[in-house]
């Protein structure tokens, strides 16, 4: 059972796993963090004392850090088949869990890490920070409050940048699919997340032959989301020439009204009809116009792939999980979550390689 620490004990935190692009963005956030401390991290790399040197942390070995009762939390930031035996040991030992998104390879993976939570009774959040956008939170309001009337379309759309669909972190041989599974997964989690789960889905998902180079998966995806009351349209493109999230929106259409919202640079757009004592006509919001580009630069520790360079979503997300670890509030983004989101990603497969034909969930 995860231990609810209370207000004032110092919260340890260590990592498990260290080769994901966000590690070092989370560390920074426990470093900024008031009453946190990173107590160590241990992975299987030769990356990790890099990793350390350049972080100030110590490298540990995996069962140290299990056994400390000064680590509270830890970070699971492993490659993708790794995520799920490193989190059911870590709550088994009694830890709290922050699992990298999509948490596994696949729902089976996923299943696995949901079963350990309820088996253990644990507390683990999946590492959907996008989430954590105002502009998210502001949708999400003004749908539940059924401004826009009765939704019935939805268009979502989201991109893989820096030509990091050819790399070998979206490249994992056991994962459901490349960008259009590792980073697709936050599209499905906002999807999701406003809408719910759909009930059918039809798919294609394309690699177009001499167009991008034999070793990338996916270049571009269309589908078609099956609700009982309304169709939510999905694309994505592996080439985005755009850094990070500058094109990623979610555009909902209702009988009274149509909003538009993009986790970063945060803004959304609201036309309302003037119904309920509101004025007719749109109401625009942008947090900043002027962010932190999302994705930094390479380092000596993350070769591979740019490190996160935004802190934005890191500390909104840990204050959320920290949150939740000092009183037992419930878990923003469960296990579930991901085996949802796992789930449909594997069915919107399913459909494309039969031609788009109907997926039922």
């Amino acid at each position: 059972m995860s231990k609810i620490i209370g207000p004032d004990t110092t919260l340890g935190v260590a990592c498990l796993g260290i080769t994901h692009p966000h590690t070092s963005g989370r560390v920074r956030a426990v470093q900024r963090l008031p009453n946190a401390r990173m107590v160590g991290a241990w992975d299987d790399s030769a990356l990790l004392q890099p990793f350390c040197d350049a972080l100030g942390l110590e490298a540990r070995s995996k069962q140290a850090i299990l056994d400390d009762p000064e680590v509270h939390a830890v970070y699971i930031h492993s490659k993708s088949n790794k995520m799920a035996d490193l989190s059911c040991e870590a709550l088994e030992a009694g830890k709290a869990v922050l699992c990298e998104k999509p948490a596994g390879r696949n729902s089976a993976d996923a299943r696995k890490i949901v079963e350990a939570v309820q088996r253990h009774d644990g507390m683990l959040q999946v590492g959907y920070c996008w989430r954590f956008s105002p502009a998210v939170d502001a949708m999400q309001e003004v749908l539940k409050s059924g401004r826009l009337g009765k939704v019935m379309q939805v268009r979502a759309h989201g991109g893989c940048s820096h030509d990091e669909a050819d790399t070998n972190h979206m490249k994992q041989p056991e994962d459901i699919g490349g960008a259009m599974f590792v980073i697709s997964c936050h599209l499905f989690d906002r999807v999701i997340h406003h809408f719910g789960m759909p009930k059918s889905v039809n798919a294609r998902i394309t690699k177009f032959d001499g167009v991008m180079g034999p070793t990338s998966r996916e270049d571009a995806a269309g589908a078609v989301l099956n609700y009982g009351d309304k169709i939510v349209v999905v694309d994505f493109f592996s080439w985005d020439p755009l850094p990070w999230l500058e094109t990623w929106d979610i555009t909902a259409y209702g009988t009274e009204g149509v909003m538009y919202s993009r986790p970063s640079p945060s803004s959304y757009r609201l036309y309302e009809k003037g119904n309920q004592n509101r004025p007719e006509g749109w109401t625009e919001w942008n947090e900043t116009s002027f962010p932190i580009n999302w994705a930094s630069k390479k380092t000596i520790y993350s070769p591979e792939l740019a490190e996160i360079g935004n802190p934005v979503f890191f500390d909104r997300e840990l204050a959320a999980f920290s949150h939740s670890v000092r009183t037992g509030a419930p878990i923003v983004i469960p296990a579930t979550q991901a085996l949802n989101i796992s789930t449909l990603i594997e069915a919107l497969f399913a459909s494309a390689k039969n031609s788009g034909t109907e997926m039922f969930l």
